[in-house]
């Protein structure tokens, strides 16, 4: 329920300070959010963010730092750079006094401000942050839920902090009021219209939204959800105002939303888990059709094919289709700049979009062998011969058409190695390490780093695979954070995956892999 009285509804007179302070507070929630905070807590309860929200929002993000009982895991190896001190407050559960000295230090709340007595008795643990449009030629409204334990407390707190700053410029108000177990703060000047568009229907009420999350699986820790047509009508400009920026989650978003955003009906969500030995961002998209691309019959899968060293791999699955498809879209879409650039191939020799169908084929794999940061480190400053770069290209294509092209293209015949097999073309720089692709002792799909990092390897429609321990003797030496050179040193990979499930129903996962202990 709202907070009863007027007086803790009035138009704000914090300005910035309160807005800085109020992003403050949101910050202990959501750099507490962080995997090694987020694994000390116990199982979470009471209503999310988005029952406070508009069903209206264009855009929405939360953060919960207590999540599910599925994300109650061991501490993530990635932040074990902390020192021993701040390991032993955050093992005692001082996790977000720790935060918010953070914050403090840095100026955005008042020094005379304790934590002890003024924020954690009341801060919960969940943020929600919502953009809601008001119409053409209006600024779009910024809201910001925080969860609070004790409403009344919060809200004295809010009070102390208008206070301080009651002269700030009108521009810079803000206006809070309590709903539930949420402080909902927006600007001033658009409360009203923030609390009768929640009136109208809360996001967990939201078909599309409750679909889309559905569909996403476990919020985790953080998660985001946008409406690509409703972001298409907001004013870009609207979004630089100050006092919706210093939420700081908003700066530049709408510098973002050029004429892409009036192509694309449909929908996106993301979310960010957590795991003993990963950190996992894995989102879906509904109904985008600028977007919109075939589903691909079996291919050759010519990823899972590669040498099991493989340190990067890049691959696409059914890639003639794909660009079929992205043809007659655009073709349909900008038809003058499809002509253009079909008669610039032309001039250049080329066939669109044929050409390049044939390069891309039915199946395609980018192979990078581990050795290849031995090789450039024993390139010759003197030598102008190509050295054995470990680097290789296979595809299920028409061989014959793709040699052909790259002759037309002007390249030397003897400037690539090359082998077909079994109507998989591949070209390297070495003919050794093609041979090694065309025939390798083990597979990158049964090598157990691979697996881990690459989420669905065995459907997915694109992959991209780094293994980073050949390139460590890159980027090590050069971080001089004894805490963030720990972090980086337990890295061992980098997975992301693309998976179309229908025509205009995608998802992706990105995942950064833990080397083994």
């Amino acid at each position: 329920m709202e907070h009863p009285g007027g007086d803790v509804t009035e138009t704000g007179r914090g300005g910035r300070g309160l807005v800085m302070a109020g992003a403050a507070l949101g910050a202990v929630v959501l750099v507490g959010g962080g995997a090694y905070a987020a694994t000390q807590l116990l199982a979470g309860g009471g209503e999310q963010p988005d029952t406070v929200l508009p069903a209206s929002a264009a855009f929405y993000a939360s953060v919960d730092v207590n999540p599910s009982v599925g994300q109650k895991v061991a501490a993530v190896r990635f932040f074990q750079g902390l020192d021993e001190e701040t390991k032993a407050r955050l093992d005692d559960g001082e996790w977000r006094e720790w935060v918010w000295e953070q914050v403090q230090d840095e100026g955005d709340v008042p020094a005379d401000m304790d934590f002890a007595t003024d924020i954690e008795p009341w801060l919960g643990d969940r943020l929600g942050v919502a953009v809601v449009p008001r119409g053409a030629d209006q600024e779009p409204i910024v809201a910001v839920a925080l969860q609070v334990k004790d409403g009344e407390a919060a809200l004295e707190t809010l009070e102390r902090l208008k206070a301080q700053h009651e002269d700030a410029p009108a521009e810079e108000q803000v206006d809070y009021y309590l709903d539930d177990d949420y402080v909902v703060l927006t600007g001033a000047q658009m409360v009203s219209d923030l609390r009768a568009a929640t009136e109208q229907g809360t996001l967990d009420g939201h078909e599309a939204y409750t679909d889309d999350m559905d569909e996403l699986g476990d919020a985790g820790v953080a998660s985001m959800w946008a409406d690509a047509a409703r972001l298409g009508d907001l004013d870009p400009a609207a979004l630089a105002n100050p006092a919706l920026g210093a939420a700081g989650m908003l700066d530049g978003m709408g510098e973002d939303l050029g004429d892409e955003a009036d192509l694309m009906a449909g929908r996106m969500a993301a979310t960010v888990r957590l795991s003993a030995d990963s950190v996992e961002v894995h989102g879906v998209s509904r109904g985008v059709d600028g977007l919109a691309m075939p589903t691909g019959d079996d291919t050759a899968r010519l990823v899972d094919d590669l040498p099991a060293d493989t340190a990067v791999a890049l691959s696409l699955e059914n890639g003639a289709g794909w660009v079929q498809a992205a043809w007659d879209y655009y073709a349909a879409t900008f038809p003058e700049q499809v002509e253009e650039a079909t008669a610039a191939a032309e001039e250049q020799g080329f066939s669109l979009p044929d050409d390049l169908k044939t390069v891309l084929g039915d199946s395609l794999a980018l192979s990078v062998g581990p050795d290849i940061v031995s090789a450039f480190q024993g390139m010759s400053e003197t030598s102008t011969e190509m050295p054995p770069l470990p680097v290789g290209y296979r595809v299920a294509t028409d061989a014959e058409a793709m040699v052909a092209m790259l002759s037309d293209a002007g390249v030397p015949p003897t400037m690539l190695a090359q082998r077909t097999d079994d109507g998989v073309l591949t070209i390297g720089l070495h003919q050794p390490y093609v041979d090694a692709l065309a025939a390798p002792e083990g597979t990158l799909g049964q090598d157990a780093t691979y697996r881990a990092a690459v989420a669905d390897s065995d459907e997915a429609d694109s992959v991209l695979y780094v293994n980073v321990n050949p390139f460590e003797e890159l980027y090590l030496a050069q971080v001089t954070d004894e805490r963030a050179r720990t972090s980086l040193e337990a890295l061992a990979a980098v997975g992301l995956s693309t998976t179309v499930d229908d025509a205009d129903q995608s998802r992706f996962t990105m995942r950064f892999v833990a080397d083994e202990e």
